[in-house]
């Protein structure tokens, strides 16, 4: 199906997971890729500082990407903008929609 919103993902994503692994007789987390360089679009839409003596800055922001992308609450992903910027987020809720998956992403900085 054509995505008309694709020409809008202006970025492109790494999608990593979380899975088990047993090493020396442990069960061990550990990330795995899931994807690489998938188009997207990251989009601001707002900020707040929270938090006292070291104040954080929590963003709130969506993240756009085409269907086939595999994508899943909790993955960790690494944006990297046109301008060569890369952001890591974590990935919250996603809703699919018609043509592309809409998410909510988490980015803790410290002011």
């Amino acid at each position: 199906m054509f995505n008309p919103y694709a020409v809008m993902y202006d970025a492109r994503m790494t999608v990593q997971r979380w899975r088990e692994v047993e090493k020396g007789g442990y069960i061990r987390n550990e990330l795995f890729t899931v994807g690489e360089n998938i188009p997207c679009r990251y989009s601001s839409s707002g900020q707040a500082a929270v938090g006292t003596p070291n104040p954080s800055i929590q963003n709130s922001h969506t993240l756009f990407c085409g269907l086939e992308a595999d994508v899943q609450e909790g993955d960790r992903i690494t944006v990297t903008m046109r301008t060569g910027k890369t952001v890591d987020l974590t990935l919250g809720e996603c809703h699919p929609y018609t043509y592309q998956w809409q998410c909510e992403v988490k980015r803790e900085d410290n002011a």
